[in-house]
């Protein structure tokens, strides 16, 4: 068979695959059909989810993160912590799916650490919390923050606490401090050069010195620890902006559900035509065997 005779096959073996959808029309027009009515029940049937967007930054002490972002993370996606959530949020749908299966977890709350490249800052954790309306869907994105701080300030207490002492005991000696350079100081006046306590003097003024060096260290001291305290280098877990809830459900697409049915609808059409028409063929033959 030379290469003419081969382009004339394929020429008529697609015109006759043109001609069989021609005449099967109405398999392929029927289930497409059938695919739009499936994906507009899949519409009606399935129920609108809405997605409530945060982005957290963990809490921090004394510009350090509390606990790393990646074992924050791992914290929120344990159903205990979610339990809390969905009870702190009255969300019962979620409280019986977590009873029923740890993969439930996910459901509700999906979590994506963002990466900060900008001086140096602490990477973020994004939180998408999903429900069947806008304002729980908000409500669950709160309530996962708050709980979030909550947990962060009690592994904060203990550091916290210490730092807390440390500065009232430097406040302590500083106030001691100075009430010894201000008698050290009263000494050195009542002592003149020519005095015969010239000695004594001279032993003042570098005792003075000594305790200025002092009150200057208690007073570094005590600004930086005043700032380790102050926001931000110490601040709870929180939204660096408000919850942002979309006004539209993010479930089912209804744009790609619809092609997917009306794809899906004229394959099956399709199908159905070759099949009958195979089918026709082999009944065909057969009837054509037996009055030979």
């Amino acid at each position: 068979m030379n290469e003419n005779e081969m382009m004339q096959d394929d020429e008529i073996s697609l015109f006759d695959l043109w001609e069989k959808l021609q005449n099967g029309w109405r398999y392929v027009v029927g289930g497409a059909v059938i695919g739009l009515a499936g994906a507009g029940a899949a519409l009606v049937v399935l129920p609108p989810k809405y997605e409530a967007v945060a982005v957290v930054q963990v809490g921090q002490v004394a510009s350090f993160p509390v606990e790393p972002v990646t074992q924050a993370v791992e914290r929120m996606k344990t159903p205990a912590f979610q339990t809390t959530v969905a009870q702190a949020s009255g969300n019962q749908e979620w409280i019986d799916a977590l009873q029923l299966s740890t993969n439930a977890t996910g459901k509700y709350l999906s979590l994506q650490i963002v990466k900060a490249t900008l001086g140096g800052a602490s990477p973020l954790i994004e939180l998408k919390a999903n429900a069947a309306s806008p304002v729980d869907a908000k409500e669950i994105a709160s309530a996962t923050v708050k709980e979030l701080a909550k947990r962060h300030s009690e592994l904060a207490r203990p550091l916290l606490e210490k730092m807390r002492l440390d500065l009232t005991l430097a406040k302590e000696k500083l106030a001691s401090a100075e009430r010894e350079l201000e008698g050290i100081n009263k000494l050195v006046a009542t002592a003149g050069v020519k005095d015969e306590r010239f000695t004594q003097l001279s032993l003042m003024t570098s005792l003075r010195i000594e305790k200025q060096a002092e009150l200057f260290n208690q007073r570094q001291s005590i600004m930086a620890l005043e700032t380790a305290l102050s926001v931000p280098a110490t601040q709870p877990a929180q939204a660096i902006e408000a919850v942002f809830v979309m006004d539209k459900p993010v479930s089912p697409k209804k744009t790609l559900l619809i092609a997917l049915g009306l794809i899906g609808g004229l394959l099956a059409g399709v199908v159905a035509v070759f099949f009958v028409d195979a089918w026709r063929r082999s009944k065909g033959e057969r009837a054509g065997r037996a009055v030979a």
